[in-house]
């Protein structure tokens, strides 16, 4: 093979992988993304849990929080209503990106919202 075709066949491989390589970066971040958005959804679900399982034993309590860690960089911040016989629940789970410990509107990837019941 002589020079020039060796940099022509470079020159295409070259422009071949840019299309690959912004493919696999955008992949990374989608599933990136997505792991974050699983994570929240789990905190969230457990935040209501451990709130339907106080609220057996100590329904009058408060149950609002706001930018609790539940580790690896995960806020979770729960609002309740103060009805006293149907609480309407709202958590909101995310990533703090910023690391600033406080759970900003566009960090906000999971919001669940349920009722929980007094038990008579």
């Amino acid at each position: 093979m002589t020079f020039t075709e060796v940099l022509v066949a470079s020159l295409i491989l070259s422009l071949a992988m840019v299309p690959v390589l912004k493919a696999m970066t955008q992949g990374h971040r989608y599933s990136r993304m997505l792991e974050r958005k699983t994570q929240c959804l789990i905190a969230a679900r457990n935040a209501i849990e451990q709130l339907r399982a106080r609220a057996i034993e100590n329904y009058n309590s408060s149950w609002s929080v706001s930018n609790q860690s539940v580790g690896g960089g995960y806020l979770v911040n729960i609002s309740a209503g103060s009805n006293p016989d149907l609480r309407t629940v709202t958590v909101t789970a995310g990533f703090d990106e910023n690391q600033n410990r406080s759970l900003d509107s566009g960090e906000v990837l999971v919001c669940l919202r349920t009722q929980i019941a007094k038990q008579q």
